[in-house]
């Protein structure tokens, strides 16, 4: 490996681009590639990451740019208009396809496009190995031989046919293979209609560099971004558009569809033949075949919501029970050594051992203890769950959730990173089409518990009150999300696309590969977070001996007066704006260390409650709040911050006031009341959505008249058969 520093005079300069369809290993193989010599920033003016590194290889140092995950060249994403701006407008010497070959035909649909800009291209098998284990075979010859370029089968995991990649471009380069840039004709109606696209091109715009078929293409489909890409000139290029919506309109009127289905269905026509041609089946494994009876099962109706439920519930049970019994180990441990430590640091009366022992050891322990052990373990599951391939399953079955609460159902990708972490949630917010989309989807994702929420729910409510109060929690939380959602789409009744996701198959879980994951998940905990516990720690015991806490709970008492929790709580609610642990660890520590006492002393079991559900629900971390400001704005930010204050406080007090009306009514048993108080909540958020939904239907019914009322409009003024004072169409 080598920076474009250290070439000299003998080395040839080669720059290749990587494509390939989202979730094909093209990132492995560019990790393979470059190693240490990436760089990692974003497309100018967008949000979507741009990776590039350098490779050198043999005397050819390779500038390699890993272009976004996209399916077609078409103008859908802000991923495929990058993606072909780049490789036409740049033009790489080489581009290397990564295909997933246990999904031949649909990847091949790319291929098809990038065959049409002419640019030297080698192919990349991608998960050989896995295609073999299932009893399938590609004759590897016979595919390079129909499309008219190498192929190379690889296992990028594994670092198996990567240099043989490099090694093919620089058979290509040295004139040592050639390619033949097959063309693939579509049916004789729309061929002849291209041809005479390509003829007008080809006379009028000579020197452009955009290759005349891929052109013709996109005038036929009218792909505007493309065609505006293309700065031709007004008087031409007018021409030109004249003479293919001319050509599409026939086209249509033939087949009955519309142009991009009539394109698309003859590119799968070519490339199903191409399937059938090179793909061969040896065996069916009984592995197979077990495979699919476990596919089908996670993704039916009723059985596949049955199995995420089962996994929902069993991994926070995993993460309880694991984190209860490390954190029991350390508080075990800390309480054994306190009389030491009092003992060197004079006494526990002393300032220096409350801020050094209590402060600082204590801090520590309480974030070794109460958080580490339920961080951890809940990013090995998630991690060992998505290596095997369930989370896009448990995506594809939230789908229809995710668009009834007014978001695109791609938007389940951030909301199932949010449980982990809110800042990649809100980056992840950038796969969304639109920036009206990447807005729902990040205010919804910030509002999703993460695992530091998590950490507090367990580590707390669970903890001191059981399991069932920590599960009621999550719906209250989810009841508020879907309340926002369907406040949303009343606001904006605009339709969202389907969900489109890549279903692996399941496979065996890579146990390095998610060590690394959980590391890199976990590390920003283990590096910025614990320092700043400790280091909080140690100034809220200096702020204690100095009595400095009081402004702070002095200014936010009528908050806390409001949601009926003690008033020195409004200190740690400030704290947690750094970090959502800080709120349970610096707590406890205050109430053990300071006044004495424990837990459930210091707090009610109505009061846990209200405190977590306010912390669920109210201002995202500080790491969140710069990251939205990143990716849209700071009145977006702002707003953000705004709707979801007035979230928590609406329903921490909501929860508060049905229970204190249900104790003035004679309820007397806590227990009993705060279960009621949870049973009229829920009823209530039923009858909120009622309310909603009606509203919804009258948006839907008034923007539906809307738009009626133009088409006829439309159809009055510019319908031929409407014009010279003809009624209009009934149909219309």
């Amino acid at each position: 490996m080598c920076g474009i520093s250290c070439i000299d005079s003998e080395t040839t300069i080669l720059n290749i681009a990587l494509a390939g369809n989202p979730n094909v290993g093209k990132s492995v193989v560019f990790n393979q590639l470059t190693g240490l010599s990436q760089v990692v920033g974003n497309w100018p003016g967008k949000t979507v990451k741009k990776a590039e590194g350098t490779a050198r290889f043999r005397n050819y140092l390779f500038h390699i740019i890993d272009l976004p995950g996209i399916y077609s060249l078409s103008a859908y994403t802000l991923e495929e208009i990058i993606t072909r701006e780049y490789l036409v407008e740049e033009q790489p010497d080489y581009i290397i396809n990564i295909i997933d070959c246990n999904h031949l035909e649909r990847n091949l649909y790319l291929t098809m496009q990038l065959l049409l800009l002419k640019i030297p291209m080698v192919i990349s098998l991608n998960q050989y190995d896995i295609l073999k284990k299932r009893g399938y075979e590609i004759d590897i010859e016979k595919l390079s031989e129909l499309l008219g370029v190498p192929v190379v089968p690889s296992i990028a995991v594994h670092n198996r046919g990567i240099h043989e990649l490099l090694e093919k471009v620089i058979a290509l380069h040295e004139h040592q293979e050639k390619i033949t840039f097959r063309q693939f004709e579509y049916g004789k109606e729309i061929e002849s209609r291209l041809t005479e696209l390509i003829y007008a091109f080809e006379t009028n715009f000579r020197e452009h560099k955009c290759p005349a078929r891929f052109a013709a293409i996109k005038f036929l489909e009218n792909d505007e971004k493309c065609i505006e890409s293309l700065n031709l000139e007004e008087k031409e290029g007018e021409e030109l558009l004249t003479l293919a919506a001319k050509n599409r309109n026939q086209l249509e009127g033939l087949r009955g569809e519309q142009i991009s289905t009539i394109i698309n269905a003859e590119v799968y026509k070519i490339t199903n033949n191409i399937a059938r041609k090179v793909e061969t089946i040896e065996k069916l494994t009984r592995k197979q075949k077990w495979s699919e009876i476990v596919d089908h099962v996670t993704l039916h109706s009723l059985w596949g919501y049955f199995i995420l439920i089962v996994v929902l519930f069993g991994t926070y049970f995993i993460v309880f029970q694991f984190g209860n019994w490390i954190s029991g180990l350390l508080d075990t441990l800390f309480e054994q050594w306190s009389p030491g430590a009092a003992a060197v640091l004079g006494g526990v009366d002393s300032t220096l051992y409350k801020i050094v022992w209590n402060g600082l050891f204590g801090s520590l322990i309480g974030g070794v203890g109460g958080v580490l052990p339920y961080v951890l373990p809940f990013f090995i599951v998630i991690e060992i769950l998505q290596d095997i391939g369930y989370l896009p399953r448990a995506a594809y079955l939230m789908d229809h959730f995710m668009h009834r609460i007014g978001v695109h159902g791609k938007a389940i990708i951030p909301i199932i990173l949010g449980f982990g972490c809110n800042v990649p949630a809100v980056t992840a917010g950038s796969i969304l089409d639109t920036e009206r989309e990447r807005k729902r989807s990040i205010l919804l994702s910030t509002m999703i518990p993460c695992s530091a929420v998590t950490t507090i729910v367990l580590g707390l409510v669970a903890r001191y009150m059981g399991i069932g109060y920590a599960f009621l929690l999550y719906l209250v939380n989810f009841a508020a999300i879907v309340v926002i959602g369907k406040i949303i789409t009343i606001l904006d009744a605009s339709i969202e696309s389907e969900l489109i996701i890549e279903l692996h198959d399941f496979r065996v879980p890579n146990f390095k590969v998610i060590a690394k994951q959980t590391w890199h998940r976990s590390k920003d905990f283990v590096i910025i977070a614990m320092p700043l516990i400790v280091g909080l720690g140690a100034v809220m015991q200096i702020l204690i001996e100095l009595n400095l806490l009081n402004p702070i709970n002095v200014a936010l008492s009528p908050i806390s007066i409001f949601l009926g929790l003690p008033v020195s709580v409004g200190a740690f609610l400030f704290y947690g704006v750094f970090r959502k642990e800080l709120n349970l660890v610096l707590l406890e520590n205050f109430v053990v260390f300071t006044l004495g006492i424990t837990m459930t002393e210091y707090l009610s079991p109505i009061q846990m409650m209200v405190f977590t559900v306010v912390i669920m629900l109210y201002v995202p971390c500080l790491a969140t709040l710069v990251t939205i400001r990143k990716e849209i704005g700071r009145k977006f930010m702002f707003l953000v911050l705004f709707i979801e204050v007035v979230t928590a406080i609406v329903v921490g007090g909501m929860i508060r006031w049905l229970f204190e009306l249900l104790r003035l009514l004679g309820i007397l048993s806590e227990g009993t009341a705060m279960l009621i108080t949870f049973g009229v909540f829920f009823l209530l958020i039923i009858l909120v959505l009622v309310i909603l939904n009606s509203w919804k239907k009258k948006a839907e019914k008034k923007q539906k008249a809307g738009k009626q009322f133009l088409e006829l409009k439309h159809c009055t003024n510019s319908c031929a058969d409407c014009k010279g004072g003809s009624e209009p169409p009934t149909d219309k």
